[in-house]
């Protein structure tokens, strides 16, 4: 709840996502996986995830995903800018999400970015990684990038406060995929690179 959770919430809180509005999520991690379900609390009517693997789909529509692009079936950014396009009357996500931690998706997210809409930028943390984009496509559209990392004390308390409304709603408990010894921390690692883990926790 402290990083991932609120995270998330501060962005699509300061992003001001309104009603009726879709939102595209770039992973169905554990950001991408919160992501979904604050989306539908905050009022989204339409949630697109964007990930290539089964379980992470299955646990990002028990979150509230009403839509999916599976990389598998959608192997290249055109084929995942159309599928959005597609799904969304040839608009695109009001609000985009990019969550994978990795600047290659950077510029298929922005074509996913409607017009006025709000390209919202959290997973990208390692430093000296670059993303090439045309930025005359931000500003013919009247996109926006938002960038966020830290937030406030009012958006862990939201937070907090979504996570117990919702505790019924949600499955919660599924967030937390694997569990590992700490003898076997380079498995977990292992893992993690597949794909497979949401969230791990290192267990005595």
């Amino acid at each position: 709840v402290n990083c991932a959770f609120s995270q998330v919430y501060a962005g699509l809180d300061l992003t001001a996502l309104r009603q009726g509005q879709t939102v595209v999520i770039q992973g169905a991690g554990g950001l991408g996986v919160y992501a979904c379900a604050v989306a539908r609390e905050m009022g989204a009517a339409r949630v697109i995830i964007i990930d290539g693997v089964e379980e992470r789909l299955a646990l990002a529509r028990a979150f509230g995903a009403t839509d999916f692009v599976d990389m598998r079936e959608h192997p290249t950014p055109d084929d995942r800018i159309k599928a959005v396009k597609t799904l969304t009357d040839d608009w695109g996500g009001d609000i985009v999400m990019e969550l994978v931690g990795n600047p290659k998706v950077v510029d298929e997210g922005l074509r996913m970015t409607a017009p006025e809409g709000t390209y919202l930028e959290i997973g990208n943390i390692n430093v000296g990684w670059k993303a090439e984009f045309d930025p005359a496509w931000i500003i013919f559209g009247n996109r926006r990038i938002f960038g966020l990392s830290h937030y406030e004390a009012e958006h862990l308390r939201g937070a907090l406060d979504m996570m117990a409304r919702t505790r019924q709603r949600y499955p919660w408990d599924k967030i937390i995929s694997h569990k590992f010894p700490l003898e076997s921390i380079e498995e977990a690692f292992v893992q993690q690179h597949k794909g497979h883990v949401t969230r791990a926790a290192i267990v005595p």
